[in-house]
């Protein structure tokens, strides 16, 4: 029933009027006039970039108009007897003054010379101490190159213009000629400026020196364009504090490495956007408000069942599991209600889980912790034991007692691996090795009494496979001590390690003396136990402890014997 009136309420309410008139209308009224603004920046964008292109190559063939004319290299070669012969031939040339008066595109164009027998004359600037040093710095590098110029016109007032800077090599002269030619913003604006879109022109990183809304003296907000090779940018952003429908792009002039940077933005746009937006708003609260009459009439009646719904719902958010047995109802809120005591029961089940096995973690922690200081006061400083065993080898060594020396060397590998252990996981392939040094310095010890064999299936990784250190060395060493203890010759250890589904089983057998029955019935309880054994079973109780607490209570210690048979003591382990 529930189910039935709200996908009435759905339909007739929200579905209709919502989805079909007020997503269409503002998605797709704010799309089209969006791309509109946007073809119309991109169009403009494109139109202003050609006029500046048009312009900066203009003016780049004008410079190298001037800078191969045979008459000007002639004028700026000579050598003028006195200040009239100099004025004289500076009035007789009109070189650069056709240039200027032909082309409405250049605001300035001037000609400095070290030429020391010319003087400054309208379009030519000779060197001198004030101008020096920005002359050397200009004439450094060869190329054309552009940059903002800061410049007073004829009324005194300040401003901005473009300037292309190059410098001509006059032949068979030892001076340097540098030619600039300044690019007029009233061309520019004249050319650029036809309609509501504004512009703003740079170069390099210099601010910018064109804009047809004022903001020319300022560098664009941003960061990082001045980086980029050619960069480009189209949407909203924030310029210059205002926020703008942009359309940006970059070009080099010919002959150029510099970069001019061209930006055109819409004013109107957003304004326009957000106009429709509203409007569109407006139409969809109006659709909403007859909607909204049904489903206060459809859902009034369930405000009471949500709503206890909900607070319960928070309080289980909260922590609080403690809520109401029954919930009113037949229907989708009831099963709802019934899903959340589940959820609730089967959050408890995991933290409880989650409780069991911190404890068990934290166990363990403990129990190592216990065994750490149990081991601390027997260790010494174990450089002065390595260092010690191994002078006392090097003395064997010395005297030619081969089998002490090695006695000493299997004895100091021993100490090292068991004074590093610090309970974290090794290898099995590094405690197995650890094992056979140990037997081997019981093979010395007892020579033909104790004899050993390490058997592992091929199909075990050994460097693959992780447990807990010093596992197995005190089960052989139970096996020494108690298995054999009254062998006298042919007594046999036998490491196995054997492949067992996704687990290895570690075997240790002995052919020593055994046990009977009672013996092992005895022994076996102890391991299980809370209450910690005598020594001479502590070792195996605190393997099995070290074992459950690593792999599980499902993991320990099996140990099998009979009485002048031997001993089997075997555990499993995770092959990862």
């Amino acid at each position: 029933m529930l189910k039935r009136q709200l996908y009435i309420v759905y339909i007739v309410s929200i579905f209709i009027p919502i989805l079909l008139i007020g997503s269409y209308l503002v998605y797709n009224n704010y799309s089209m006039l969006y791309d509109h603004h946007e073809s119309m920046l991109v169009s403009d964008n494109l139109r202003v970039r050609s006029i500046v292109f048009e312009t900066t190559t203009s003016i780049t063939n004008i410079c190298d108009a001037i800078a191969e004319n045979k008459e000007l290299m002639t004028l700026l070669q000579a050598n003028y007897p006195s200040q009239d012969d100099a004025i004289n031939a500076l009035e007789a040339s009109e070189v650069i003054s056709s240039h200027y008066s032909r082309h409405t595109d250049i605001a300035s164009i001037t000609l400095y010379t070290e030429n020391p027998t010319l003087t400054s004359y309208e379009h030519i600037v000779a060197i001198d101490e004030h101008n020096r040093e920005w002359f050397n710095e200009k004439t450094r590098s060869v190329g054309y190159f552009w940059s903002v110029d800061h410049v007073t016109n004829n009324f005194g007032v300040e401003h901005d213009e473009l300037q292309l800077t190059h410098k001509i090599n006059v032949p068979g002269s030892s001076y340097n000629a540098l030619l600039t030619i300044n690019v007029s913003n009233n061309y520019l604006k004249n050319r650029v400026v036809n309609n509501d879109l504004d512009v703003d022109i740079t170069t390099n990183d210099s601010p910018v020196f064109f804009s047809s809304w004022g903001q020319t003296g300022k560098i664009p907000d941003f960061s990082n364009y001045q980086e980029e090779d050619f960069f480009s940018y189209s949407g909203i952003t924030n310029y210059f504090g205002h926020n703008l429908l942009m359309e940006a792009s970059t070009y080099k002039p010919i002959k150029s490495n510099d970069r001019i940077y061209l930006f055109s933005t819409d004013p109107q746009a957003l304004n326009a956007i957000r106009h429709l937006v509203l409007n569109a708003g407006l139409i969809v609260l109006i659709s909403l408000l007859i909607p909204l009459i049904l489903i206060i009439k459809y859902t009034k009646q369930l405000i009471t069942r949500v709503d206890t719904l909900r607070r319960e719902m928070h309080r289980v958010t909260g922590g609080d599991y403690n809520i109401i047995e029954t919930f009113k109802g037949n229907d989708e809120l009831a099963e709802l209600f019934s899903d959340l005591k589940i959820m609730i029961t089967s959050i408890n089940e995991r933290d409880q889980a989650i409780f069991d096995g911190q404890i068990k973690h934290q166990q363990l922690i403990n129990h190592q912790q216990k065994m750490e200081m149990e081991i601390l006061s027997s260790k010494i400083n174990p450089h002065f034991l390595y260092n010690t065993l191994e002078t006392i080898r090097m003395k064997a060594f010395n005297v030619d007692d081969l089998e002490v020396a090695n006695a000493i060397k299997l004895l100091g590998r021993y100490m090292r691996y068991n004074l590093e252990s610090t309970g974290e996981q090794t290898t099995l392939q590094e405690e197995l090795n650890y094992i056979e040094i140990y037997l081997k310095i019981q093979k010395l010890r007892f020579t033909s009494r104790i004899n050993y064999k390490i058997i592992i299936d091929d199909n075990i990784h050994l460097s693959q496979i992780k447990i807990m250190p010093l596992l197995i060395q005190p089960i052989v060493e139970n096996a020494i001590l108690h298995g054999h203890e009254e062998t006298l010759e042919d007594g046999l250890i036998e490491i196995k390690v054997l492949d067992y589904n996704t687990n290895v089983l570690i075997q240790v057998i002995d052919n020593g003396s055994g046990m009977d029955e009672d013996t092992l019935n005895r022994l076996k309880p102890t391991l299980t136990s809370d209450i910690r054994p005598l020594k001479s079973s502590f070792g195996l109780y605190n393997i099995q402890k070290r074992i459950q607490l690593s792999y599980g209570d499902d993991h320990g210690l099996d140990i099998k014997s009979s009485l002048g048979q031997g001993t089997l003591i075997q555990f499993m382990v995770p092959k990862s």
